[in-house]
């Protein structure tokens, strides 16, 4: 919440002169009027004294007041323009030196306030109605408690609207027009303490002036609004809102109001009332212009918008728009990198007071200029015979001819052409563009090899023992016509794909050559090799180390075995198992059957045997019958036979 201060001045003075006021209540309020927002606060201050007379003065009378005294030249008129009341008024010349002027002596041992009217003259107006400029030529006012000897600056009103405590040296030119001490105001200055004395007396001082054409200014309505000793006269407040005997409070009013302040003494005899005071409030009339559309017809650019005009309120003024956020104004607003879209932005603008409004814009994003399709011819595979060509739509009316751009093959290839068409290509990736003033648009296609031969063989057996034959199939594609060298200085020329059959003694290389009809090729190879060729087996008689394939010629030996018809089974590490000894086989199976003809063991495998068990227990002493089967080297023979073996335990 804000917060102002009115601050009322009400005096009770004497009696009336040509130089003075002197009803007995004169009551001054600064400001006069005011307009705040709805929800402000105003703290109101009312400073009221029951002073001595003769201490309000003005120059109706075009003459300095009794006691009074002014340096340089010295005007009681309306030179330049009337004041706010109409009356003359006091205008310091430089005509004859830098003007000053002096009030007499007062009592204001009590304190309270100086009140003065002051304008200075715009800067660059013509004599004698040209303003300060320069640091130095300002006014300041001053007071002197030793009949005028010493000087003190309460206040010096530098020409550039600001206001110190020093008086400035510097002849920095700050002002070169209207500023806020251009036009006639009211200042309210406290009486410092030190300047609190029984004798008193002000004055306000130009240091300085370009010359005497220059630098002018004005004073009027001039209220020394302090008392002397005996201190401690209380004037009575009344209000006409009914706050009562206050000097001050905090009102916060919900409509424009109005009010005055009654002056009594502490004997309740009224002195004076103050002028009205009001209080506006400002009204929510906010307005402004903001256009509803933006238009961006390239994806990378992005349209400016403002909002103008801003009226009807008080500043300062913000612009706050979500989403982006940003408090820019004017504001950029993004197309996103979108080709066409349509993107609303919001945006709410604020016054001082508080009022605000919330507005949108639509960005419409339509992008005009626009590659409809690039077309690739394909090249041969060994001519560059391929083409492209680009198709453009949209192209704005531009003060410079569209610049169109193909380069490649190779997004970094040097070679480019300013055309829609590029002919006699070879393949790979082409890069086009096309630029007009508005917008840039990008696309690519490659041109592909057209129906590029290839050469497929493929040969069975790839090795033999010499001679041997092998045979070739063609699978080649694309391809009309071939040539053939089979490697030992056969070469052929055919015109279809039939297999080709050729004999071979020794290692080969075969090549294929495949041409299509604009005789572009493809060649593919294949090996043959001859192998040392024999018996492969280390099991045959004839088995040769040094051969690498199998040439069917392995022999292999006969089983050679003994069967033994007798054997000991009681344990003493001699003749213990009934077993065959064999060579040159793989496998024996033999069965033993007691004379009943029931099979007591079955064996199996390079070395089976019987221990003379059944079950266990060592068989009964007698003839037992055997049959058995021994199978070759390869175990594709076999020899079989039977006979008996006696048991002897």
């Amino acid at each position: 919440m804000k917060h102002l201060i009115i601050t009322l001045f009400v005096a009770l003075i004497g009696s009336f002169s040509a130089y003075a006021q002197p009803t007995l209540c004169s009551i001054t309020i600064t400001p006069s009027d005011t307009t705040i927002c709805p929800g402000d606060s105003v703290h109101v201050v009312a400073v009221a004294n029951l002073i001595n007379s003769n201490q309000s003065f003005n120059f109706n009378g075009a003459m300095l007041p009794p006691g009074w005294t002014a340096g340089g030249a010295t005007t009681f008129s309306a030179p330049c323009g009337p004041n706010p009341t109409g009356t003359p008024y006091y205008w310091a010349s430089t005509s004859t030196g830098v003007p000053n002027i002096t009030t007499a002596d007062f009592d204001i041992s009590c304190g309270g306030y100086i009140t003065f009217d002051m304008v200075y003259a715009v800067q660059g107006g013509p004599t004698p109605c040209e303003g300060p400029d320069e640091m130095d030529e300002g006014v300041a006012l001053q007071y002197s408690t030793d009949g005028g000897v010493t000087w003190i600056t309460i206040y010096y009103y530098v020409p550039d609207g600001t206001t110190t405590t020093t008086i400035s040296t510097s002849s920095v030119s700050v002002a070169t027009g209207a500023t806020p001490f251009t036009t006639w105001s009211t200042f309210s200055v406290q009486i410092p303490a030190s300047a609190q004395t029984a004798n008193t007396r002000f004055r306000w001082n130009q240091p300085n002036s370009s010359g005497s054409c220059c630098d002018n200014w004005g004073l009027d309505n001039i209220f020394i609004n302090a008392t002397g000793a005996p201190c401690g006269a209380t004037a009575v407040l009344d209000w006409s809102n009914g706050m009562g005997d206050t000097t001050n409070y905090w009102v916060v009013p919900y409509n424009d109001t109005t009010f005055t302040c009654d002056v009594y003494d502490t004997a309740g005899n009224y002195q004076c009332t103050s002028l009205p005071v009001t209080i506006y409030l400002y009204d929510d009339i906010l307005n402004y212009n903001l256009q509803d559309y933006a238009y961006s017809y390239c994806p990378t650019t992005n349209p400016s918008v403002q909002v103008t005009n801003i009226a009807g309120a008080i500043p300062p003024y913000s612009v706050n728009w979500t989403g982006i956020p940003s408090t820019n104004n004017p504001q950029t607003l993004s197309t996103g990198g979108a080709e066409h879209d349509s993107i609303t932005y919001h945006v709410t603008i604020t016054d001082g007071c508080g009022f605000n409004r919330q507005d949108s814009v639509i960005l419409v994003v339509n992008k005009l200029l626009n590659i409809d399709s690039l077309v690739a011819y394909d090249a041969s595979s060994c001519n560059t015979d391929g083409a492209v060509v680009a198709y453009v739509s949209g192209l704005t009316a531009v003060i410079n001819q569209p610049m169109y751009v193909w380069n490649g093959p190779g997004a970094t290839n040097p070679s480019f052409i300013n055309s829609t068409v590029w002919t006699n290509r070879s393949p790979g990736w082409y890069y086009f563009s096309v630029s007009d003033d508005v917008c840039t648009d990008e696309d690519s296609v490659q041109i592909e090899i057209k129906d590029a031969p290839v050469a497929m063989i493929s040969a069975d057996p790839l090795a033999g023992c010499a001679p041997f034959n092998v045979v070739f199939e063609n699978n080649s594609e694309n391809s009309t016509h071939y040539l053939w060298n089979f490697g030992d200085g056969t070469v052929i020329n055919v015109n279809d794909q039939n297999s080709q059959s050729h004999t071979y003694s020794g290692n080969a290389q075969i090549m294929l050559i495949a041409y299509d009809a604009s005789n572009c090729s493809d060649t593919t190879y294949v090996s043959v090799s001859v192998q040392t060729c024999g018996c492969t087996d280390p099991l045959a008689i004839n088995y040769d180390p040094t051969a690498v394939a199998n040439d069917g010629s392995c022999s292999y030996p006969e089983p050679i075995f003994n069967v033994p018809n007798i054997f000991t089974p009681n344990g003493d590490g001699e003749n213990d198992y009934f077993e065959f000894t064999v060579t040159n086989y793989s496998n024996i199976d033999f069965e033993v059957v007691n004379r009943w003809g029931n099979p007591i063991y079955q064996g199996s495998g390079l070395n089976p045997k019987w221990d003379g068990k059944i079950n266990g227990v060592i068989a009964e002493d007698g003839v037992y019958f055997v049959t058995y089967k021994i199978s070759s080297v390869k175990g594709d023979k076999f020899i079989e036979g039977q006979t008996f073996v006696h048991l002897i335990r």
